[in-house]
């Protein structure tokens, strides 16, 4: 269970431990961390906290080795790691070394845990489910939010391209897409324009969503009653510009200037129709 310190991933924790399964904790948050695993496993859990930075692949390395060495097999991944990074702030307003840090955590992190659970869940040939927190920003962006949603469309495209490569295994992939969820991660947050859905759960909503779904064929896992409507207009959106009339080889879509400066710095001296 990765970014388990708080939120969702504590959420997950906690049912799974009420369930009687023996559960790794995992964030980098150690402090925090380790007091979570503290009062779960003073109300009878088995879990056990292990501080990792899961942007670093050896550390995600020696998580995966103490997960497979203390539980023997594991059954469920669950690949929950992310911040929120900056909002509110044009894309080009944000600084670039902020936006790679949401892609280290939300993307890169996700990747890395991938790449080193499942070959070994593969090898046991046992049932497994591996679910990706993702977000409903990796269908509906709003005004302000390019690194969190950016992240989010790209860890969606890596759960689906794992249900693929793991299509007639025994290694089930579900993706999680949360809306607004009460979580510390956005208390106090004005959500952008446009990003934040009207509805808001909890995260123990959210575990219980993921663990009904454990062993069943769902993919797309969203927690938020107004999902269905967000995706329709999104979804609406896309349709209308799908189904728009192309535009016939004579047609001018706008007045073409006969000297122009392309970005790439090429000076073409007149526009080729």
């Amino acid at each position: 269970m990765t970014g388990a310190a708080s939120g969702i991933g504590l959420a997950l924790s906690a049912r799974f431990a009420r369930a009687g399964a023996g559960v790794i904790m995992a964030d980098v948050e150690g402090d925090a961390l380790h007091r979570r695993a503290a009062e779960l496993t003073a109300q009878g859990a088995q879990v056990t906290a292990v501080t990792a930075d899961l942007t670093d692949p050896d550390a995600v390395e020696r998580l995966t080795d103490t997960a497979f060495d203390l539980l023997g097999d594991i059954d469920v991944v669950c690949n929950n790691a992310g911040v929120l990074g900056p909002v509110g702030q044009p894309l080009w307003e944000v600084p670039l070394e902020r936006m790679r840090q949401v892609f280290e955590v939300n993307h890169w992190a996700h990747i890395l845990v991938a790449r080193a659970f499942v070959p070994r869940l593969l090898e046991r040939g046992r049932p497994a489910h591996l679910v990706h927190t993702a977000s409903m920003s990796a269908f509906v962006v709003g005004a302000g939010s390019a690194a969190y949603a950016a992240s989010k469309h790209a860890d969606l495209a890596v759960a689906r391209s794992l249900r693929a490569d793991l299509q007639g295994t025994g290694v089930r992939v579900s993706v999680l897409c949360p809306g607004r969820v009460d979580t510390p991660m956005v208390q106090g947050l004005t959500a952008p324009r446009g990003a934040g859905g009207d509805t808001s759960v909890s995260a123990e909503d959210v575990a219980g969503l993921v663990w009904e779904a454990l062993g069943s064929d769902r993919f797309y896992l969203f927690s938020n009653p107004d999902a269905p409507l967000r995706l329709r207009d999104q979804f609406d959106d896309v349709w209308r510009h799908v189904s728009l009339p192309s535009a016939l080889p004579e047609e001018e879509l706008w007045a073409a200037p006969k000297e122009t400066t392309v970005a790439m710095g090429h000076r073409p001296s007149t526009w080729k129709r």
